[in-house]
């Protein structure tokens, strides 16, 4: 219930097929295989309906993370990864995010034993997941590592629900009551409106906190009581950035320890749908002489994307002003809150509007 409560607001909410279908099955697509899939039917269902995209873009971003990085400074790797490396990439981001939401001192994994002992009550309806799962808890990064390594078909099969599991795991090793004590309302949620991820959820994902902004530290408001209201934001230098479309609209701002990460890698808001753009050199953030004329990659798992998007940011020209009336692809107002005024290059590539 507790963890129910935390997602959905009550107990008798239930996951979304979109939910309950999704797992972490990588692409196959040539020039793609570093992404993470989606199947036809769930391409179907989420035209219509919100999904765990902001599960999947944060996942992918660790995915990328270990591919490239190898999770240490240095040059990056070619990220055309054969089977073995993907999985073994994907094993490392599910572990990396599980410790440091467990304060790098403990994690839980929830797995599915297919049977339950929990019957269903008022306040609380039964979906043949959350009831039937097993909690395993480890003390070292080296054992979860292991752990996950020989569970990883759980979170990676078609016919897993991934998502969901990593979902629960994640909040379990936070716990739930740091959970909520992270967030500015102790009634907040992690799933927003038509199911789709709020901001704690993939800040915490990211993070392993789920603070409820994507400023810098903390923010005290005066509202003229004798109490201040606290607003709270990302407390240090992410190792994977984050960008958002709502700040070129004005109605939130990104601070520094998202826009600057240690590694070249964002993950991109665009409305309440989640993506992500990353650079395959290492000391691109490094040398600001780099950051003149660079190529990013764009991945979109929803989006049907069917080859390799190569966008060249120029920040030594200045783009023309817009009118109101001109199409202006989000992802370029995105990259532009961090490269202000950037040229971008498309290189025949058609502009996502």
């Amino acid at each position: 219930m507790g963890l129910k409560n935390l997602i959905f607001g009550n107990a008798k909410s239930s996951f979304t097929p979109e939910w309950r279908n999704q797992s972490f099955s990588l692409c196959d697509l040539y020039g793609l295989e570093y992404g993470i899939g989606l199947s036809m039917l769930l391409l179907l269902l989420l035209f219509f309906q919100g999904g765990p995209c902001g599960v999947l873009a944060a996942v992918q971003v660790f995915v990328l993370k270990h591919l490239l990085f190898g999770g240490e400074k240095g040059d990056s790797k070619k990220y055309s990864p054969s089977s073995r490396e993907r999985t073994k990439a994907l094993t490392s981001a599910i572990s990396e995010i599980l410790w440091r939401t467990g304060d790098s001192r403990g994690a839980v994994v929830a797995l599915p034993t297919g049977g339950s002992n929990v019957f269903g009550a008022g306040r609380y309806k039964l979906d043949q997941l959350t009831e039937a799962l097993v909690l395993y808890t480890f003390k070292s990064s080296e054992s979860l590592l292991s752990f996950i390594s020989q569970n990883i078909s759980q979170f990676e099969s078609d016919s897993s629900s991934g998502c969901i599991l990593l979902l629960y795991s994640v909040i379990l090793s936070r716990s739930i009551r740091k959970v909520i004590s992270d967030m500015d309302e102790p009634q907040g949620r992690l799933m927003g409106a038509q199911d789709y991820c709020t901001q704690e959820l993939v800040n915490l994902l990211i993070t392993g906190k789920a603070v409820s902004n994507t400023f810098d530290n903390i923010m005290e408001v005066d509202t003229g009581g004798s109490k201040k209201n606290v607003f709270k934001g990302i407390d240090k230098q992410s190792d994977i950035g984050f960008l958002s479309l709502f700040e070129h609209y004005k109605s939130c701002e990104v601070g520094v320890n998202y826009k600057n990460p240690n590694y070249p890698i964002w993950v991109i808001c665009s409305e309440s749908h989640f993506s992500v753009l990353f650079s395959i050199d290492r000391n691109l953030l490094d040398d600001w002489r780099l950051e003149k004329k660079f190529d990013l990659y764009y991945y979109d798992g929803l989006a049907r994307q069917d080859e390799e998007l190569r966008l060249t940011v120029d920040t030594t020209k200045e783009c023309p002003e817009y009118k109101d009336t001109d199409l202006v692809p989000p992802l370029e107002l995105c990259i532009r809150t961090r490269w202000k005024n950037a040229v971008i290059d498309w290189n025949g590539s058609e502009p996502i509007l």
